[in-house]
């Protein structure tokens, strides 16, 4: 059987033009499965430099974005310990003011007090968060405070801190880095050991002139407390701020990227049915042909 020139020439044409049919159908179909259009770049040549660019400034975003919520949880938990140490200088300041105003002998167990203070503001101090100390500086493995004994009577946080002095900081978008913790080596936290200690040598001793000092101390220190947490608040709200503009630059990264990678369903779903209509066609024809005789050849 000879097969003429051109029938051959339209049957090869005929084909090629069926695989690309079935090439875009293919496609079209995974468009809406994967909700993505981007896996062939000549379709968004003209924007696949602006897809790859937004693609890594959204994961270096992420990154910021997910190590500031992590220090804002440090920064929380340090807030509250703070809170409670502030509470406790209170709580102590008290106690020293009752015991001052006794006319005679004490009533007060100003010193088993003191101790069970100075076990909760050391407790308070070595708090820990995801195995981290919050007021270590970079030692975040150690325990900052170990109470010696007796208890400090002077300023000296060489007596019982056991960190650094490096405090920790995060760098919360490319240029800023903002600190983001105190030590348990800070002036306040060590005039409230003194404080403690030289309370405690004072009741037993019954030493007025010593009991004031300590409540001069207490005072100085409930007032430091207060300045650390302004001074961490501040830091907290600049990376609150931070965050919120990591969050709104996600959001909009997200939609340039979703408007030049996403698949638009309505007109993928358009140009599928489309292709399948021009493939039923082809293929009609393609059987036509083929059922086709020698007269028909012949006409």
């Amino acid at each position: 059987m000879t097969t003429r020139i051109g029938d051959l020439g339209h049957g090869n044409l005929l084909t090629g033009y069926l695989q690309r049919t079935q090439a875009r159908v293919r496609d079209a179909q995974l468009d809406i499965a994967s909700g993505v259009r981007a896996q062939r770049w000549e379709e968004i040549a003209d924007r696949a430099a602006l897809l790859v660019a937004s693609r890594e400034q959204r994961q270096l975003t992420d990154r910021f974005a997910a190590e500031t919520e992590k220090v804002q949880g440090r920064l929380w938990a340090t807030d509250a310990a703070l809170a409670g140490i502030g509470e406790l200088a209170e709580r102590f300041r008290t106690l020293l003011v009752a015991r001052l105003g006794e006319p005679g002998p004490s009533t007060i167990p100003l010193d088993a007090e003191v101790e069970q203070m100075a076990d909760e503001l050391a407790g308070l101090l070595n708090r820990r968060l995801d195995g981290r100390y919050l007021f270590a500086g970079s030692r975040t493995e150690a325990a900052p405070v170990e109470l010696p004994d007796p208890l400090p009577t002077t300023v000296d946080p060489t007596l019982y801190y056991r960190g650094d002095a490096l405090v920790p900081t995060v760098r919360a978008e490319p240029g800023v880095e903002i600190a983001y913790a105190t030590t348990a080596a800070a002036e306040p936290f060590a005039q409230l050991f003194a404080a403690l200690g030289l309370a405690r040598e004072a009741h037993l001793a019954d030493d007025r002139a010593g009991l004031e000092q300590a409540l001069g101390l207490a005072t100085r220190a409930l007032e430091g407390v207060a300045e650390e947490r302004s001074r961490l608040g501040v830091a907290g709200a600049r990376l609150e701020s931070i965050l919120d503009g990591h969050r709104g630059a996600l959001l909009y990264l997200d939609e340039m990227i979703g408007s030049i990678a996403d698949t638009d369903l309505a007109e993928a779903a358009a140009r599928l049915a489309r292709d399948q209509a021009t493939l039923e066609a082809s293929y009609l024809v393609v059987a036509r042909l083929a059922q086709a005789s020698l007269a028909d050849y012949l006409r």
